[in-house]
């Protein structure tokens, strides 16, 4: 800074003084008096800019103290919410578990009950799949502790899902109807046309009634069941729709393609017939 600078320094530094002295002198003067002087009231008409500056400045470092103090507190306090959510969240996914568990499991009940009559049913959970063959076989939760044999029939209310081929004391493997190895006697359900159903080699996930009769009237939308035949399926049990009529390649005889009456994608609870009763 240069000796002009310096020089016009000194004077404003010793003005800032003087009138901040004078605001203090006014600012403790009694107010009891009428009126100020008129170097007051011009004092205080030029202080009023930076009072309010002063002022602002006090109040927004308050604010900002307040703001730190309680920053803290606030984060302490947002991630304690965030937590809760997330537990509030967790509970609405469970909930709605247990409601559509609870509506399958009373989907089921109400089938026992309409079927009691006919069948002994168990309810088993199905636990697991055979990874290597999707659509092959299905591992239920239960064995030969809850009464679970080789042989017995699977079912949902839909319809058939297979049978039981092996079952330990605690679990039990069932082959599904998808695979050929599954294959059940069936007949049209209205005209009561015979053929052995099993799984479609060319159509994945859809069954196929094959040694029908060149002229059987087997067609679209009819539906098909369990023909009883062979002794171990019950007579009269879902299997699954026509889709699809198709020509063997030798002329004498047809098969029918069978969109399954079982969604095998969502199997969770199944019923297990563990009793014929009657005719069946």
């Amino acid at each position: 800074m240069g000796l002009k600078g310096r020089k016009l320094v000194i004077p404003l530094t010793l003005i800032l003084v003087a009138a901040a002295g004078l605001y203090f002198l006014m600012r403790i003067t009694p107010p009891q008096r009428d009126r100020l002087s008129n170097v007051e009231e011009g004092l205080r008409d030029f202080l009023a800019p930076v009072e309010r500056v002063i002022t602002l400045a006090v109040n927004k470092t308050g604010v900002l103290f307040t703001a730190v103090k309680n920053y803290g507190r606030l984060q302490a306090e947002n991630q304690a919410l965030q937590q809760e959510i997330a537990a509030l969240r967790a509970a609405a996914v469970q909930m709605e578990e247990y409601r559509q568990e609870n509506a399958r499991l009373r989907a089921l009940l109400q089938y026992t009950q309409v079927n009691r009559n006919n069948f002994d049913f168990t309810v088993a959970p199905v636990i697991g799949r055979s990874p290597s063959n999707w659509y092959h076989t299905i591992t239920l939760g239960l064995g030969t502790r809850a009464g679970l044999m080789k042989d017995q029939v699977v079912v949902t209310t839909a319809g058939v899902v297979g049978r039981i081929v092996a079952v330990t004391p605690n679990t039990a493997e069932v082959l599904l109807l998808l695979d050929r190895e599954g294959a059940v006697g069936g007949m049209i359900q209205v005209n009561r046309t015979p053929g052995v159903v099993e799984g479609s080699p060319d159509y994945r996930g859809y069954l196929q009634m094959i040694h029908i009769a060149r002229d059987a009237p087997v067609m679209e939308h009819q539906v098909v069941v369990t023909s009883g035949l062979g002794g171990i399926f019950p007579k009269g049990l879902p299997l699954g729709t026509v889709v699809k009529v198709l020509p063997e390649p030798d002329g004498l005889m047809k098969r029918a393609i069978i969109e399954p009456a079982v969604d095998f994608d969502r199997l969770e609870e199944v019923l297990v017939i563990t009793r014929v009763k009657g005719g069946q």
